[in-house]
């Protein structure tokens, strides 16, 4: 019986790949264990899946919102919603090293969940201009506090895998999505309203 050795060309083919898997396994945990849609082949895998898990928190929070507001998303917080999605997009991308990846994902998720509110044309729009600023602000180090901590807890929750901190993050974009196009701080706001989101609540009270 012979061994085959691959050459030196395939087997750092290999080994790249099983390196980017296991970078890659943290956002794919997250989403399987959540029952969300995840790809395991393809040559969009990585950005599919990253926008799958920024459509996966920010929805929810939206969608979370949209109960306690009763249905009302104003035009001036579309722009907010596209950043944020940015946001969650960018934090996803650095945590499994494919910084590049953010801005299609990102893209993505941003018409996905804008679009039941404003036709998919209009989603689109935003979400470009929304990746156009977001990409701006963070190559000129002038990105609001609020965004990059949505950013940084995105890719907390999605390292650890664990649901507390997934909700947080929903909480900050909750509180993102009150500060928009209102001009006041949600801060006084928010201990007062719970948000049911099936079998889980999100308190705005909670840290």
């Amino acid at each position: 019986m012979s061994v085959a050795y691959p050459n030196d060309k395939i087997a750092a083919r290999w080994a790249g790949a099983l390196e980017a898997r296991l970078r890659q396994a943290p956002l794919e945990n997250f989403l399987r264990s959540r029952g969300q849609k995840w790809v395991l082949t393809g040559d969009a895998r990585v950005t599919d899946n990253l926008a799958c898990g920024g459509i996966y928190l920010v929805d929810g929070a939206l969608n979370a919102f949209m109960l306690e507001s009763r249905g009302t998303l104003t035009i001036a917080q579309h722009p907010a919603v596209g950043q944020i999605a940015c946001a969650v997009s960018y934090g996803l991308a650095t945590l499994i090293q494919e910084p590049n990846a953010w801005r299609i994902a990102a893209l993505v998720s941003t018409a996905r969940v804008l679009s039941p509110y404003s036709g998919l044309d209009a989603a689109a729009h935003t979400a470009a201009a929304a990746a156009r600023d977001y990409s701006a602000a963070l190559n000129a180090g002038t990105q609001a506090t609020e965004v990059a901590h949505i950013s940084n807890a995105a890719s907390f929750a999605v390292e650890t895998n664990d649901e507390e901190r997934a909700l947080h993050v929903m909480k900050l974009i909750l509180g993102r999505l009150s500060n928009a196009g209102t001009g006041t701080r949600a801060d006084s706001r928010l201990p007062s309203l719970t948000y049911d989101l099936g079998a889980a609540t999100i308190n705005s009270s909670s840290t």
